[in-house]
């Protein structure tokens, strides 16, 4: 009997132990703050979609296989994310998750498309339209396409020279974006993950060594991230190519990670929501506050 209870004991010892290990490696993906009405999946590049110039220099420099170099590139990026959303809303990053070696980043994979696209203005991203909005939008749009039909036969009777006709394109940036093709991927998320923001990292470039124009002596390299972000409906929230100027002789990983891809990851992060404090924690973060001051005047022996 007493073999039996030590058994039981040790057993239940051994559960708590492991639960509080899995607990841990949760904690290194996943960021959780105040606001309990949003959260962040991330999800990284596919290796295909990185291609950078300098990943040999940056392996012999920081004493690291030059196959490593992308992964921590990965890592870095989401780390800088996480780091730039820490203190807004919750978050987790598939390239700290334990199955982004498993098959779920696959199945993200194999349920995207990757098209060039434009870059977009801000003002033509996500806002909820209202029923009045649309029957303006509707007229607006007529009325413009009815003018764009107009100037496009105008241009095509000028652009007629010598019995050939001449045609122009529209020119403009154009970043790398994602579409969803399963319409099943976002609500699987949803159900596994309880988050409601997707940002897709879609390609990341590290560019050759240039001279600066204003400079021809001074050498700078062009780091670019391509990303998407979609909020639970499937709509397009924010999109489009971010880019920072890094010299060309830093080659520390570390504090490429640090100086530059964080100000990617701030600007990416750009469209999230203001969190929504519920009013217990404005009321403790009051006390708290108060508390500290007291505290202070005590040190500095304003008080007694």
């Amino acid at each position: 009997m007493r073999k039996n209870i030590l058994f039981a004991s040790f057993f239940i010892i051994f559960k708590l132990i492991s639960f509080g290990q899995e607990a841990a490696q949760y904690n290194d993906f996943e960021i959780y703050t105040q606001d309990k009405n949003n959260k962040i999946l991330i999800i990284p590049f596919e290796n295909k979609m990185y291609a950078s110039s300098v990943d040999s220099e940056i392996a012999a420099f920081n004493k690291i296989p030059y196959k490593e170099v992308k992964e921590e590139i990965k890592i870095g990026i989401s780390a800088q994310i996480l780091l730039t959303i820490s203190n807004k809303i919750p978050a987790i990053s598939m390239a700290h998750h334990k199955d982004s070696i498993a098959e779920v980043l696959n199945y993200i994979y194999n349920s995207i498309g990757l098209k060039y696209d434009q870059v977009k203005s801000k003002d033509t991203l996500i806002a909820k339209p209202r029923k009045t909005d649309l029957i303006k939008d509707k007229l607006n749009n007529f009325i413009k396409h009815t003018k764009q039909d107009l100037e496009k036969n105008n241009s095509k009777k000028e652009n007629i020279q010598n019995g050939e006709i001449h045609t122009t394109s529209l020119t403009g940036e154009r970043f790398m974006n994602v579409i969803i093709q399963n319409p099943n991927l976002l609500s699987e998320l949803n159900e596994k993950y309880r988050t409601n923001y997707y940002l897709f990292i879609n390609e990341f470039h590290i560019g050759r060594s240039l001279s600066v124009p204003e400079n021809i002596y001074m050498k700078k390299r062009e780091i670019s991230t391509h990303y998407t972000v979609f909020n639970q409906t499937g709509i397009e929230v924010d999109a489009g190519v971010v880019k920072v100027q890094m010299p060309s002789d830093v080659l520390e990983i570390k504090k490429i990670e640090n100086e530059y891809l964080s100000i990617i990851a701030g600007e990416l992060c750009s469209f999230i929501p203001k969190p929504k404090i519920e009013k217990p924690s404005l009321l403790k973060e009051a006390e708290d506050n108060k508390n500290s001051k007291k505290q202070r005047k005590v040190i500095h022996g304003v008080l007694e």
